[in-house]
């Protein structure tokens, strides 16, 4: 129910209100600082509204810049977002710029993230770590670097830079859990385990280190831990309403789906518009696909929701696929489009397969051909593709 990738920017993406310059009075100002409030609520549309009429009264402030591109981060539009940071660039050496560069270089680095141009991320991380200013965020750019070497199969190099950070701070929880990630994929159970343990001594309530652990323990085949971790995060319930979802992916882990569903409900109640989200997905493992396509309908029709959300394109693949089941090609093929169009990078290879399929079902073989050649040039090395694209040639 989540993604490796979505996790890491999750982990490094956070950054408080406090790490941006509050610039004063006026209207740009007051808008620039009622921005922040709706990235605080985590209502990131809202915010990048704020942001863009900020801009409109006072084009020469980079902080407006800086908190517009970090909104479009958090919605997944990258692309939009580095066109931001580009704009927010300073040449003077002084505390304020320097302050501004690092900020940029950091929301850029996460953009580059977004769209896996992994030698981007590092350059940009170095950029911002050789400025002095704002080295309350050295840790999360770290780890961010980190994270980018990893990916590129320097394990090495990420590990280092791990070990550095925890190091330096042996209180910085998301480090164990970034550490701990790079230990199971090499197969390191044993120290991702007590990395993640000292994640949870840290954080008793950080839900990402409880459901990594749970992993752990499932690649180790030790379901009885496995289990205890799950019941963990289902106990917190009784002492706060914020864990209803948590709960409800344990239960969910478990194969508890009535259970599951009850903790979404009461999350729902709540206001959580994600528990909708979630609701589709114990409908769809149940079978029961109608009322899935319902639930994803109804979140993808929530536009707050939505905004608050990185699920855009994944919730649109999700719609595609009931509508596949009930072969209803056309309105899968429509939202395929929507899902494409969401600027999501982490659900794009799932929609541009789908949307292959979807025009053979339809009979439009010329599209159909025109897509997957698309696909194939973006990634070259996926052979089911290649042979896709030779079927269809026999269909035109």
């Amino acid at each position: 129910m989540h993604r490796k990738h979505g996790i890491i920017l999750k982990a490094v993406i956070t950054v408080c209100s406090a790490a941006f310059l509050v610039t004063g009075c006026g209207k740009a100002d007051s808008l620039y600082d009622k921005g922040m409030d709706y990235i605080n609520d985590k209502d990131y549309k809202q915010a990048l509204e704020c942001f863009d009429d900020a801009i409109a009264v006072n084009n020469e402030k980079a902080e407006y810049y800086i908190a517009s591109g970090m909104a479009y981060n958090y919605l997944g539009k990258y692309q939009d977002a580095i066109k931001r940071f580009s704009k927010a660039f300073q040449s003077s050496e002084n505390s304020i710029s320097n302050t501004n560069n690092k900020q940029l270089y950091y929301g850029e680095a996460i953009s580059y993230y977004g769209i896996n141009d992994y030698d981007k991320v590092i350059d940009d991380c170095k950029k911002a770590l050789d400025i002095k200013q704002v080295d309350n965020l050295n840790n999360k750019i770290n780890c961010l670097m980190a994270s980018a070497y990893q990916t590129k199969g320097d394990v090495k190099k990420a590990k280092e830079i791990y070990d550095s950070v925890i190091k330096s701070n042996n209180k910085y929880a998301k480090a164990y859990i970034m550490r701990a990630g790079l230990y199971r994929d090499t197969k390191d159970y044993d120290n991702a385990q007590k990395d993640l343990t000292k994640a949870i001594d840290l954080e008793e309530k950080n839900v990402d280190a409880y459901f990594e652990l749970y992993n752990v323990y499932k690649l180790k085949k030790d379901n009885d831990s496995a289990t205890g971790i799950l019941n963990k995060v289902i106990d917190m319930v009784a002492s706060d309403e914020s864990m209803y979802i948590p709960a409800g992916k344990a239960y969910y882990y478990q194969g508890k789906y009535d259970d599951a569903m009850e903790m979404f409900n009461s999350a729902e109640k709540n206001g959580e518009a994600d528990a909708i989200y979630y609701k589709g997905v114990v409908y769809a493992k149940k079978g029961d696909n109608k009322s899935a396509l319902k639930q994803y309908k109804k979140y993808a029709d929530k536009e707050s929701a939505l905004a608050k959300a990185t699920k855009k394109s994944d919730v649109y693949d999700k719609i595609a696929k009931c509508y596949m089941l009930e072969e209803d090609y056309d309105n899968a093929l429509l939202y395929v489009r929507k899902g494409l169009k969401a600027d999501d990078q982490t659900a794009g290879v799932k929609l541009l397969k789908k949307q292959v399929i979807l025009y053979e079902k339809t009979g439009n073989y010329k599209d159909a051909l025109k897509c997957a050649r698309e696909y194939v040039k973006t990634y070259p090395d996926d052979k089911e593709m290649k042979k896709e694209v030779r079927f269809i040639k026999t269909r035109i």
